[in-house]
C-alpha cells in the first residue's frame, strides 16, 4: 500500500484509477495497526485494486474531505465515487464480498 502526503496526490490518485481503496489510520492506534496488517493481507487477492494509506496526522484535512472522524476507516471508489465504507469495526468477510464483486 503507497503511503500520501499530500491531498492533492490522493485526490488525483483516486481520480487516475477505475478502482481503488483508502485506508485512513492514526498514530498509535493498535486497532489501526491490526488492521491494516489485515487488509495489507486481503489486498494480495485483488492486485488490480489501487491501495493507499493516509495518516489523520500527516494529512488533517483528509477527515473533513472524506468526512472521516474516526480511525481505521476504508473506503473503497469506483471511477473517483466512493462506493464503499467501512470504519472503526471492519467486517473482513464483507470487505472481502465487495471486493470480489467490483473486481470480478
Amino acid at each position: 500500500m503507497q503511503e500520501y502526503l499530500e491531498l492533492t496526490e490522493l485526490l488525483a490518485e483516486i481520480e487516475r484509477h477505475s478502482t481503488s481503496l483508502l485506508f485512513i489510520k492514526t498514530a498509535n492506534c493498535g486497532v489501526c495497526d491490526v488492521t491494516y496488517a489485515r487488509t495489507v493481507e486481503l489486498l494480495k487477492q485483488f492486485p488490480q485494486l489501487k491501495s493507499m494509506v493516509v495518516s489523520m496526522e500527516k494529512i488533517p484535512t483528509i477527515s473533513g474531505e472524506y468526512l472521516v472522524f474516526t480511525a481505521p476507516a476504508i473506503l473503497l471508489f469506483m471511477d473517483g465515487k466512493e462506493v464503499f465504507r467501512q470504519a472503526r469495526f471492519v467486517s473482513f468477510d464483507e470487505l472481502e464480498r465487495v471486493l470480489t464483486s467490483i473486481t470480478c
